[in-house]
């Protein structure tokens, strides 16, 4: 009778052990996993939410998505896409745009994801052109990118009126 317990708390014994060895090590490869925050944050957030931003490339050509209209004629139109205020991908009636049913978002990293934050290859959604997006396209908002022209203008101009004033204060014109 004593031989049978002693092996009972002999093989609870080995069990505590193993499921402890089994959960240290499924804690210490989770631990090494660290979530990249780039991955889930947004590229933009905007307070608007009424307001949509076209997606450009850096030489101004629009980013567009295909659609596909099966009913009541079969058709494929090419459509520009925007950015709503938590960078979903979307066309200029809000809808948005999917691949495989799920919604994409454009993250900090300037990567395109779905839901699970999977990257996804910006050819597998996007045309410039009519033309499957090459990887790694730098992408901008049209709005930003021409406030940020205008903003660079402002302080070269900014600099010009420095370097004239500086000019002028020494005496340097003739």
């Amino acid at each position: 009778m004593k031989l049978d317990k002693v092996k009972v708390r002999g093989i609870l014994a080995v069990a505590v052990i193993l499921v402890f060895t089994i959960t240290a090590i499924g804690l210490m490869s989770k631990k090494g996993s660290v979530v990249d925050m780039t991955h889930t944050l947004p590229m933009v957030v905007f307070k608007n939410k009424d307001k949509l931003w076209q997606v450009v490339t850096y030489d101004d050509e629009p980013v567009t998505a295909m659609i596909i209209e099966i009913y009541p004629k079969y058709s494929e139109n090419f459509k520009k896409v925007y950015i709503n205020y938590r960078s979903q991908f979307v066309f200029s009636d809000g809808s948005p745009i999917l691949l495989n049913n799920e919604p994409l978002f454009w993250n900090r990293r300037g990567d395109i994801v779905d839901y699970n934050y999977n990257v996804i290859s910006e050819g597998m959604v996007f045309y410039i052109n009519g033309k499957g997006m090459k990887p790694r396209t730098a992408m901008t908002l049209q709005t930003l990118q021409l406030n940020l022209r205008s903003n660079v203008l402002k302080e070269k101009d900014k600099l010009r009126e420095r370097q004239l004033q500086d000019i002028v204060e020494r005496g340097d014109h003739d």
